[in-house]
């Protein structure tokens, strides 16, 4: 992560005074970019466990945005789980994916030694596994800290909210999200990205490894214009997603790309007298989204689902 004192500046003012006073049993940061969020809860993690003396906020901001945090044996990680034999990400975490957390936290340690969990993200607990985690909340211990990473403010059990001291982390501007990549050659494709994810860290992360602008003039062209969209349109782009390493992980980033670019472009739209054009747009947006739902919640095969998009665009 590249070291910005202006980077979330307020968030981790906030962030400083709770580390400088009692630390409470959980601490809830909140935001779209999960990205540098998740950087950020593993640092304090860190931070919390290796007792570390810290001089002032600006060096606790430092430590806290540095590109490298240091695993530990006192610091336990709960992260999404990718299923290697389907080659995605398991949707949910369950009641057995955390069982090991209170285990963790009932080790005995000597030298008053605190440990921390990391939830990231806690918007992938299912209700049972939240509720196992507010179990333990519930019986705090002075040495046992939770740090949840959430994106979506609504999706955090509201119990786990009233016993925790949360942060929001606010849309970042411009010379902040330019300057965290500013070792990306694209400036223009960067200033795209801005735009269409709302400064979103996590998504302009997704699209930049997948590089995605190089079809956005074609698929705008397809949008507005059927004629152009042939029998081999499909083929075209199932060879092109077949050149990233791994396409069932690309897919759904991809039919994200899209709605995004479909969204931007309906906004466009808005301004103009183009009330059939943005019903179509929409169509096509909700069209996307059930494709996306069904390659993830029914594993079908992408090469159909891309064959259905071009089809539905030709003659919607």
């Amino acid at each position: 992560m590249q070291n910005n004192k202006n980077l979330y500046s307020s968030e981790l003012r906030a962030l400083y005074k709770i580390f400088k006073s009692q630390l409470p049993n959980s601490i809830i940061l909140t935001g779209q970019d999960t990205d540098i969020i998740s950087t950020i809860a593993k640092n304090l993690a860190s931070l919390i466990t290796s007792k570390k003396l810290i001089e002032n906020r600006d060096a606790f901001e430092d430590y806290l945005l540095k590109s490298i945090h240091e695993n530990s044996y006192f610091i336990l990680k709960i992260e999404p789980v990718f299923l290697e034999d389907k080659q995605r990400f398991k949707k949910n975490l369950y009641r057995e994916d955390v069982k090991y957390v209170n285990d963790f936290f009932s080790t005995k340690d000597d030298n008053d030694q605190k440990r921390v969990c990391i939830i990231n993200l806690i918007d992938d607990l299912s209700l049972d596994a939240a509720n196992s985690i507010l179990k333990i909340i519930e019986e705090p211990n002075r040495n046992n800290h939770f740090i949840i990473v959430n994106q979506n403010k609504s999706k955090c059990l509201k119990t786990i909210v009233s016993r925790s001291n949360r942060i929001f982390f606010g849309k970042l501007n411009y010379d902040n999200f330019a300057n965290y990549y500013k070792d990306s050659e694209n400036e223009e494709y960067l200033n795209y990205l801005y735009q269409i994810t709302n400064g979103s860290s996590y998504l302009t992360k997704q699209f930049i490894e997948y590089n995605f602008y190089e079809i956005n003039d074609h698929f705008k062209t397809l949008l507005t214009n059927q004629k152009k969209i042939k029998a081999n349109t499909a083929n075209h782009y199932i060879d092109y997603l077949h050149n990233f390493k791994n396409v069932d992980q690309a897919i759904p980033v991809f039919f994200n790309y899209l709605q995004l670019l479909i969204i931007d472009e309906t906004k466009k739209l808005c301004h103009k007298n183009e009330e059939f054009l943005i019903i179509k747009f929409l169509n096509i947006y909700t069209f996307i989204d059930s494709l996306s739902k069904k390659s993830v919640d029914l594993n079908l095969d992408f090469e159909n689902l891309m064959i259905s998009l071009f089809h539905r665009l030709k003659y919607d």
